[in-house]
């Protein structure tokens, strides 16, 4: 009778008890309540149509032929979330086009841009980074864009990672990005961009 009664207490307190990790902190508890879709992740399947840029280094008839003026800092580096120096969508000068093709189609309501801190690069330097841009919305079987924001990058030391709210009823899965100017260096590198947005 004994055992009995001792299984059917194991059962009671046991079996429908919780086995997961609960958040260990609050910090954690709020970073899982507020993790959000960058529908610009290459995981996610966001690819790059195009970019209108000038390679950082020469490019022969062969390389432009087969596309791969930006081999060394290809363009596809700005969707991915390694952020090791180098590792971005370097161009000559300060000026690109960006013709971006996002996971689905959202209303937009955040953009990002991150760039590394001068403390992980060789130079200790990052004058490299975009200043002033523009993002437009570029709607389905349409060549006009609908402007989503104008802002500035900040070069600031704490600030490496900044976002950009979006005031826009739209939805987009195609975006063009300007780069217009950097902090006065010789050429631009893009290391990431993110998205967010909600599903019309």
């Amino acid at each position: 009778m004994d055992d009995v009664y001792n299984l059917k207490k194991q059962v009671m307190t046991s079996g429908c008890a919780f086995q997961g990790n609960l958040p260990e902190t609050k910090n954690e508890a709020m970073a899982l309540s507020t993790m959000r879709i960058n529908y610009a992740s290459e995981e996610l399947g966001a690819s790059i149509i195009n970019v209108l840029a000038k390679p950082i280094g020469e490019v022969n008839f062969i390389r432009k032929l087969l596309g791969l003026e930006f081999m060394a800092n290809p363009p596809v580096n700005m969707l991915r979330s390694n952020l090791l120096p180098g590792s971005c969508f370097g161009f000559r000068g300060s000026n690109a086009t960006v013709f971006l093709h996002l996971a689905k189609t959202i209303i937009i309501e955040e953009f990002s841009l991150t760039h590394v801190p001068k403390e992980t690069t060789p130079s200790r330097c990052v004058d490299n980074a975009p200043k002033d841009f523009e993002v437009y919305g570029l709607p389905p079987g349409s060549h006009k864009k609908e402007l989503l924001g104008q802002w500035t990058y900040e070069n600031a030391p704490k600030k490496r990672a900044q976002s950009f709210l979006c005031k826009n009823t739209s939805s987009f899965q195609s975006l063009v990005i300007t780069f217009n100017s950097n902090h006065g260096a010789n050429s631009t590198c893009i290391y990431r961009i993110e998205v967010y947005g909600k599903l019309p």
